[in-house]
């Protein structure tokens, strides 16, 4: 993510009256950062739950006309590819049963995660050195980790965290009997995303990626836990000053497309694409109320915050005006003054939009939270 010393240089364009150079640079990072790619894959036997955990992944009921079909026996050899239904540049493919490598287009994907609900064999093991070989990360998830306790708790002396260990330690005692080195095992289930490995798993994942690509997927995840919104909130707060910085050259600067008027189309778009950040659009509530049993208007009523409800420009507007008082207004007078004047009026408009922006993702962030407690409780 950007540094200190690049926020200062910025902010030294726009102070100087280096506008178009300032503009220049943060549009360019925008554009980056907007068509970041990620691709994963996801490879195991038919009847592995391959279809059920990528629903689960990227939030999608099974029932969904989004969703990955679950119960077909698997007759295709070409890999199905999954938008993210918030982020289509993130994107899981199911590749077929465990693919041979000599078929398997390595530089595709960014990550490989093999799943197996039962023993990892032979083929996981060849199949994971090859990828290993190409220098792409590799993890392993156990899955259906619920049937095979269900399997269990009728035994004396049933022990929940025992079970789990035993299960784990047997995996990764096979997989490096396969000459699989510090292989990382996860053990989850599909239909209970807050126990066992699910929200570790995440981290992990989202942890590997370098930034823009992290950034992107961290983004387009469903609000799973408390830290994936806490991490969403981090990684838009370290970009606001480059919304505002955009935002302060455009005002001054004629930029095509960026017009003092579209300047407020921009932060309008912009605060609508965190609102979906953070799972607050009624797409993003449509899709959790189905996944968790609740009605959208039950899920709804944990949303207090005005952007968290809505967004338009004359919202974004008042917002403004609310944040800056009379300095919004100076700063529109100061426009039509000699080129200081429009230096200053930038510096204005920068900082009142940084002050707006960030109070915005401090409430829709708690929106977020309220709204995952909301749909964990059970009526």
């Amino acid at each position: 993510m950007a540094g200190v010393a690049e926020q200062s240089n910025i902010v030294s364009l726009l102070s100087n009256g280096y506008l178009s150079a300032a503009a220049e640079q943060l549009v360019s990072y925008f554009t980056n950062s907007q068509s970041t790619t990620v691709h994963i894959a996801v490879m195991g036997k038919s009847g592995s739950g391959k279809s059920a955990f990528i629903n689960a992944l990227r939030g999608v009921n099974d029932n969904d006309t989004e969703a990955a079909p679950t119960r077909q026996k698997e007759t295709t050899t070409e890999p199905r590819m999954y938008k993210y239904p918030n982020k289509d540049t993130v994107t899981i493919s199911e590749l077929p049963g465990l693919a041979s490598s000599q078929h398997l287009d390595f530089n595709c994907y960014d990550f490989f995660i093999i799943l197996s609900s039962g023993h990892f064999k032979k083929k996981h093991f060849l199949l994971a050195i090859e990828i290993q070989k190409k220098n792409k990360k590799c993890y392993f998830v156990r899955a259906k980790v619920d049937r095979d306790l269900n399997c269990k708790r009728w035994k004396k002396c049933y022990n929940e965290n025992q079970t789990l260990e035993k299960l784990r330690n047997d995996c990764v005692v096979s997989l490096r009997k396969g000459v699989i080195e510090s292989p990382q095992v996860f053990l989850i289930s599909s239909w209970n995303l807050q126990k066992f490995d699910f929200g570790k798993m995440l981290e992990v994942l989202e942890g590997d990626l370098p930034d823009l690509k992290r950034r992107a997927f961290l983004l387009a995840l469903p609000n799973f836990t408390v830290s994936i919104i806490e991490k969403k909130k981090a990684v838009i707060v370290d970009e606001i000053w480059k919304v505002s910085g955009l935002s302060a050259a455009a005002a001054v600067v004629p930029i095509p497309g960026l017009s003092i008027a579209c300047d407020i189309s921009l932060l309008a778009f912009t605060v609508s694409s965190y609102r979906t950040h953070f799972g607050l659009d009624e797409d993003s509530l449509r899709r959790l109320a189905k996944r968790v049993g609740k009605t959208t208007e039950q899920l709804r009523s944990g949303v207090s915050s005005t952007l968290g409800q809505q967004v338009s420009n004359d919202i974004i507007k008042e917002m403004l005006i609310n944040t800056s008082g009379m300095k919004l207004l100076l700063s529109r007078v100061l426009k039509y003054l000699p080129f200081a004047g429009q230096v200053a009026a930038a510096v204005v408009s920068y900082n009142t939009i940084n002050t707006m922006l960030n109070t915005a993702v401090e409430e829709m962030a708690e929106d977020a939270k309220r709204l995952l407690a909301k749909s964990l409780l059970v009526e």
